[in-house]
């Protein structure tokens, strides 16, 4: 006959606890050899306490009695499981083998609980009742014969001290990490409860209801559960196993619980199907010439959280890190989600709304089929993503058109900012938020005109255009406008000449380098200019003797401000692949013709005469285009920068004016 297999519980055994038993407990806690340091920091802390306070703040407090207050917590509010910790019994102690960064925090809790029902106690202004101190005590540590603390629940012999000065408002001095952690972070706790637990009605009181509520809530319904481990040939291996290979969650594995935990089985099973689904799709998505290596879920939801809830620039910061704790406090998200009560409703988000943006974002992020798309992805301008999002609507017959305008205009908007030279990273941020809130859920046309009224309204904020001077945006495509365009950020100079350059490429069904599918675009674009292979800014201006002549008075004076300075406006500037820069560094205009013939972009060869007449008639004729000879000295013409300059800023407006706004 067949031995039946040996089950976990021969090695552990599991023992679902509230907290009132985890420190009502005869025995004291040992810190194991395994658990020695206690190293949580203020933001571990932190996080404890918000956890607990949102799955309090869910439910209603009506109560007054502290002993109806305590039946109301019973009847009504759910269990929380915190989670788990492992011990380890032997005839004469208990040790936590692990989780004692977690109870030691809990005990420093109810400690600070303590001290507040001792102060209540001792304060005769004081009107009801509360929690004793003695209680609480109890939980606390063993009492010797005189009252006094002979051990505290989670014993460790190097920290007594500290939690005996910490229970007894003596002075703390630390000796170790250990015991500097204890102290600073029962100073977190203390701040904390202060202010949480204060009166409304006089923030010196504390509200003697709420925190009845809240005691109870934190003793009654928190549950932890003890993982005994049964023989103690386990213990090192069990700790190596869980400290070694387990991993935290991460705010969007917390959200699941949050949305699907209380889901009906069958419902369940089916919404935990589509998440696996996407959490796979995620994880298997490939991110190329990108500032984030990998995406997940946290990345999606802090920017669909971002695109429909989101209306000012503190909304948008309270979802930058653990995001999952707004869930309970926004009021648009509680309203969203009917407070979290309505599984069928919970349901439908899941399987409707997260699974069809979650989708669309990983298909913004990953999809090579939409060139405008690529153009803002190539200056990392992850923006477009949110208001793609925010403009969107469930199942939105208007999609495809919506995306492509959405990033069309976000192009030409931020590109605006950039040629006007009022960009600024978090001045530019701040630009996205009204926008954001405005176009959320809109036609596409009521978009486009919040594009274009925003842009007026920062340029007209930051005086580079006055109040009432321009009637719409067609205004700032003139010459007059951007006749000062200038190189002044490596990158965006290569972008602006590679989208002319594909406008070409495009227009005469000529080969460019620019030209080519929009992932051999995104390879050659090069953005980091680190690598040989790719585009690279050239300057028609070289330092060398020629040029310098130019800019050189009749006493011999070199002028080096005004020769960077056209040096670096953007007509002055050209892309060539490959390093070629390098090998035309220095060289004199005439020499550099040559290279500007052969180098396999349609913008370069305009302006050295290398295009047919019949295709030269397919330009638009407002480009202003010449053939730009040497002069007698071999350089680019001092007299012939303004044609450069007229040249690129009428091309500029045919693709971010003209073309952008058909």
């Amino acid at each position: 006959m067949a031995q039946e297999p040996k089950t976990n519980r021969t090695v552990i055994t599991p023992n679902d606890q509230i907290l009132r038993q985890v420190f009502g407990a005869s025995r004291s806690y040992f810190i194991d050899i395994y658990q020695r340091e206690y190293k949580w920091t203020n933001e571990n802390v932190e996080t404890l306490l918000k956890d607990i306070e949102v799955h309090f703040e869910q439910y209603k407090r009506i109560k007054t009695e502290p002993r109806e207050i305590q039946v109301d917590v019973q009847d009504h509010f759910e269990p929380y499981f915190l989670n788990t910790y492992l011990t380890h019994s032997t005839s004469a102690i208990t040790s936590i083998v692990d989780g004692q960064q977690r109870l030691t925090t809990l005990l420093l809790i109810l400690i600070k609980l303590y001290h507040i029902t001792k102060t209540i106690e001792q304060n005769p202004n004081n009107i009801g009742k509360t929690f004793s101190s003695q209680s609480l005590e109890k939980l606390i540590f063993e009492s010797d014969d005189f009252g006094g603390a002979a051990r505290f629940k989670i014993f460790n012999e190097n920290r007594e001290n500290t939690f005996k000065e910490i229970v007894g408002h003596l002075p703390i001095e630390h000796q170790d990490e250990t015991q500097k952690r204890i102290k600073d972070n029962f100073e977190i706790i203390s701040d904390y409860y202060d202010k949480y637990l204060a009166s409304q009605d006089d923030s010196s009181q504390y509200d003697l209801a709420k925190l009845t509520y809240y005691i109870s809530y934190l003793l009654d319904r928190i549950s932890i559960v003890e993982i005994k481990i049964e023989k103690q040939k386990n213990v090192a291996m069990i700790f190596e196993v869980v400290n070694d290979r387990g991993l935290g969650l991460k705010p969007y594995e917390i959200l699941k619980g949050k949305l699907i935990g209380n889901l009906p089985e069958e419902q369940k099973e089916k919404a935990n199907t589509v998440w696996t689904c996407l959490q796979d799709q995620y994880f298997k998505a490939e991110l190329k010439n990108s500032t984030e290596a990998k995406l997940d879920l946290d990345i999606f939801f802090r920017t669909f959280f971002r695109a429909k809830f989101a209306n000012t620039e503190y909304d948008y910061d309270k979802f930058e890190g653990d995001y999952q704790y707004i869930m309970y406090r926004d009021p648009k998200i509680t309203e969203y989600f009917h407070d979290f009560t309505d599984s069928d409703l919970l349901f439908q988000r899941i399987m409707k709304d997260i699974k069809y943006f979650a989708e669309l974002y990983l298909w913004l992020r990953t999809s090579y089929d939409n060139e405008y798309l690529i153009f803002n992805k190539l200056l990392d301008q992850n923006q477009q993503y949110l208001l793609i999002l925010s403009n969107i609507r469930v199942n939105d017959p208007e999609r495809d058109n919506k995306i492509t305008e959405i990033a069309k205009k976000f192009d030409q908007f931020h590109t605006m900012i950039r040629l006007l030279d009022a960009y600024e990273s978090n001045g530019f941020q701040r630009m996205i938020f009204p926008i954001n809130k405005e176009i959320r859920d809109c036609t596409i046309t009521d978009a486009k005109d919040v594009f274009d009224s925003e842009l007026l309204r920062n340029l007209i904020e930051l005086e580079i255009v006055r109040e009432g001077e321009l009637n719409n945006i067609r205004d700032l495509f003139t010459y007059e406008k951007l006749r000062g365009v200038r190189n002044r950020w490596t990158n965006f100079s290569k972008y602006v000449l590679m989208r002319i350059e594909r406008y070409l490429s495009q227009l005469l069904d000529k080969p460019s380098y620019a030209g080519g599918s929009l992932e051999e675009l995104e390879e050659h674009f090069n953005k980091t200019t680190r690598r040989v292979y790719g585009m690279h800014l050239e300057h028609i201006y070289a330092y060398n003797n020629s040029n310098k002549a130019l800019f050189t008075n009749e006493g011999g004076i070199f002028d080096e401000q005004e020769f960077n300075n056209i040096r670096n406006l953007l007509g002055m500037v050209l892309l060539l692949k490959d390093k070629q820069n390098e090998s035309s560094s220095n060289e004199t205009y005439k020499n550099k013709i040559t290279r500007y013939k052969q180098s396999n972009f349609i913008w370069n060869e305009l302006m050295v005469g290398h295009l047919d007449p019949v295709d030269m008639r397919k330009i638009p004729a407002d480009w202003f285009l010449e053939q730009i000879d040497p002069d007698y000295n071999d350089a680019f013409p001092k007299a012939k920068v303004d044609s450069r300059q007229r040249s690129i800023c009428s091309a500029i407006k045919t693709i971010w004016f003209d073309e952008a706004d058909k």
